[in-house]
């Protein structure tokens, strides 16, 4: 775990230099001068290609006309990537059913030895060993192992641990709602300045500033929504393929340990449900 946040921190930080250093050079003015230029140029031609570099779209210029809602989609957009990065290192197959761990106790089951396995589940804090776990708690000491009471106790801790992996992976899902609307209030915030803007008795070309600049906000705003909610929607779509997967493997996992531990119990019932 130690290791995920040292990955997730350094993955950050590495976002956030990249963008710094992607504003200072938006910001640095150009000071080259052409070879091939002439020097008697006139300042029209001087002022032109600077004109068009105020009006060329580029992510800092969305940023900064968008006001001050788009530190707040900027906020979630790191959110997001955070999130991907924590998920894509905490939900793989090494640490939700270690393999050493499963052979191990499979080889504890086949000996029949609860103690060990108890110790192996103990010390090992996978989601797999808590429902393991869980299963040996429904063996009553002194009486022969019943594979239909581990087996519905095995299912429960399942059942519990698959929910918490799901809810936590909900948060990404959250994000893609909450950056829409972020974006949209944006919107209602930059038609409110530009209506505001009209009421209020100022000049014809000060008036047409306001709208001008409130439409600008409305319109960055919600393109910056729709862009981090689209992208954390499209996140969340994969990685819960990828989560399904992988809570099914888990279960045959589990339930190897458990057809090793009553293997006449785990017989009799697969025979019980081919006769179904």
């Amino acid at each position: 775990m130690k290791r995920t946040f040292t990955i997730l921190t350094a993955a950050l930080v590495l976002c956030l230099s990249l963008m710094v250093s992607a504003q200072d050079a938006a910001q640095a003015p150009n000071v080259g001068l052409s070879i091939n230029a002439p020097v008697n140029a006139s300042p029209a031609s001087a002022e032109t290609p600077a004109q068009d570099g105020e009006h060329a779209l580029t992510i800092r210029s969305i940023f900064v006309k968008g006001g001050w809602i788009m530190y707040g989609i900027a906020a979630l957009s790191f959110v997001a990537i955070a999130l991907t990065f924590f998920y894509f290192l905490s939900m793989r197959a090494g640490v939700l059913f270690p393999k050493r761990f499963i052979l191990e106790a499979q080889d504890a089951a086949e000996n029949n030895d609860i103690e060990a396995l108890k110790d192996l589940c103990a010390e090992n804090s996978s989601p797999s060993a808590r429902i393991i776990a869980a299963s040996l708690e429904a063996i009553i000491p002194g009486q022969p192992i019943n594979y239909d009471r581990l087996r519905d106790a095995m299912e429960d801790e399942g059942a519990r641990q698959a929910s918490t992996l799901w809810q936590r992976l909900q948060y990404l899902m959250d994000v893609a709602v909450i950056s829409p609307m972020v974006g949209l209030l944006g919107t209602v915030w930059g038609m409110m300045i530009s209506f505001g803007g009209i009421e209020n008795g100022a000049e014809f070309a000060k008036k047409a500033e306001t709208l001008a600049s409130g439409i600008s906000q409305a319109m960055n705003t919600t393109f910056g929504g729709l862009i981090v909610g689209i992208f954390a929607m499209a996140l969340y779509d994969i990685l819960r393929g990828r989560l399904n997967k992988l809570i099914g493997a888990m279960e045959s996992s589990c339930a190897s340990v458990l057809r090793c531990l009553a293997p006449a119990g785990a017989s009799k019932a697969k025979g019980t449900k081919d006769k179904e």
